[in-house]
């Protein structure tokens, strides 16, 4: 005997509710419904788990400045800041934006000196001219 999804007692009262195979489509939609909540709680705890989005990150957004004001299971919300404006975006949505991050910069050298090696004060002077730029 195999083990029942549904008890008895439950197919019973669909059946009086909804008819003989009414309750076989009810089932189908619950069971479609749950699967697109899993793929939206998977997808948000990828962003949420992951540092690709960290909040107070400064980005563009299709060429629009902003910052991640807050990054939840299920929605990132982005502080605009051209319009002074807050734009939720649900994580599921935000693999169709353009998105773009600045990298920070290590003043393109290719290794950083430490305080006691020759040629420190040099890099620094380099690292600080870069900043000003910035």
């Amino acid at each position: 005997m195999e083990p029942e999804i549904v008890s008895p007692e439950f197919k019973s009262q669909m059946e009086h509710v909804i008819g003989s195979y009414g309750w076989l489509f009810f089932m189908a939609f619950i069971g479609v419904l749950f699967k697109d909540v899993i793929h939206k709680a998977v997808e948000g705890l990828m962003i949420f788990i992951g540092h690709d989005f960290d909040n107070d990150d400064l980005l563009y957004i299709s060429g629009r400045a902003a910052r991640i004001v807050r990054v939840g299971f299920f929605r990132t919300v982005f502080y605009m800041v051209d319009r002074d404006t807050k734009m939720v975006v649900p994580n599921d949505r935000l693999k169709t934006l353009t998105i773009e991050k600045r990298l920070n910069r290590n003043g393109s050298l290719a290794y950083l000196f430490k305080g006691g090696e020759a040629g420190y004060d040099e890099q620094q002077k380099k690292k600080s001219e870069v900043k000003k730029e910035y």
